[in-house]
């Protein structure tokens, strides 16, 4: 259980720089039909994703951590 924290918490964080980097690279390679302003919405939501999980990474990694050291 204590890993399967840590590893959702690492696929959260992906999907936070994923998000983040598809929403930087949208005005560019949609000609500016996207503005950047619009595309910070993006990056918004995938920054809170990122840290939200960062959060959730840490915490796993303690927990499995502490697991180890008692056995």
């Amino acid at each position: 259980m204590k890993i399967a924290v840590l590893v959702i918490g690492i696929l959260g964080v992906l999907l936070g720089i994923i998000v983040s980097g598809i929403s930087l690279a949208l005005p560019e390679f949609t000609s500016n039909r996207v503005n950047f302003e619009e595309a910070m919405i993006g990056v918004v939501i995938g920054g809170l994703i990122f840290l939200f999980s960062l959060l959730i990474a840490i915490v796993g990694l303690v927990l499995v951590i502490k697991n180890r050291k008692k056995e």
